[in-house]
């Protein structure tokens, strides 16, 4: 335990360097500016009609994915470009309790990031219209779509240099085009997940809100628990696979 909690230390440190946490910070926080500027130009009514139907998009489906993809990927990609991933290798250590501890220390770098962004715009929200339903629920889809985005880098990462720029040709071609076109494989979309999970909790607080979203659903059900137990699952694979490579590798020379 000792071990994991070392490594998740060290990657949580070494993901949120100052250049990169400052520039991620400032991705973040553009939709609570664009909110701002929304909303103090149109009325109550309309403000919370801009978020679900427009803003929502823009923080689940475009920037806490590009935060969750460059940081997941960074997770064992950073070691293996830097050439440390022997220093871990050489520990005894299973392979895949080193997957699982870069997973976690992943996921809460991109959570921290993406969440303050997230967060804010609640609150920009919950300031200008006066209602602050929705800080749970953005909150909750924000951890679910970072984890899955993270699961996914972390393995492209640890198998290529590459890994950020594959991140966000899948995030465009895949879960931007294809998923939204074809209804039947909605359910693969990482950030339509998301969305499902913030449907899942705003539709016991306000039941006609699901209407704002049925576009960014593409027919997936709304569901908090479904959700959460989508990307669970994702990371499951993810570890798997992660450690089955890294013991075929020779990660020592």
């Amino acid at each position: 335990m000792t071990r994991f909690v070392a490594i998740v230390r060290v990657t949580l440190l070494q993901l949120v360097g100052r250049l990169r946490s400052i520039g991620l910070l400032v991705l973040a926080a553009v939709p609570a500016v664009i909110l701002l500027l929304v909303a103090l130009n149109v009325d109550d009514r309309e403000t919370e009609e801009f978020f679900r139907t427009g803003l929502l998009f823009m923080v689940l489906g475009v920037t806490v994915p590009i935060i969750a993809i460059i940081l997941g990927a960074g997770s064992l990609g950073d070691e293996r470009s830097a050439k440390t991933m022997s220093y871990l290798a050489l520990r005894p250590i299973r392979r895949e309790v080193i997957a699982v501890a870069k997973l976690v220390s992943a996921w809460l770098a991109s959570f921290l990031v993406a969440g303050s962004g997230a967060l804010l715009t609640a609150a920009v929200l919950g300031i200008t219209v006066g209602s602050w339903d929705e800080t749970f629920a953005i909150l909750m889809a924000t951890a679910i779509t970072t984890l899955g985005f993270v699961a996914i880098m972390q393995f492209i990462g640890y198998l290529t240099d590459r890994a950020v720029l594959i991140g966000l040709a899948y995030l465009l071609i895949w879960e931007g085009i294809v998923t939204g076109a074809a209804g039947q494989v909605a359910t693969t979309s990482i950030w339509r997940i998301g969305v499902s999970a913030y449907a899942g909790i705003v539709a016991s607080l306000e039941g006609p809100a699901l209407a704002d979203l049925e576009d960014m659903l593409s027919g997936v059900i709304p569901g908090a628990w479904g959700a959460l137990f989508k990307v669970l699952g994702v990371g499951v694979i993810s570890v798997v696979l992660t450690g089955y490579l890294m013991r075929k590798r020779d990660l020592v020379s």
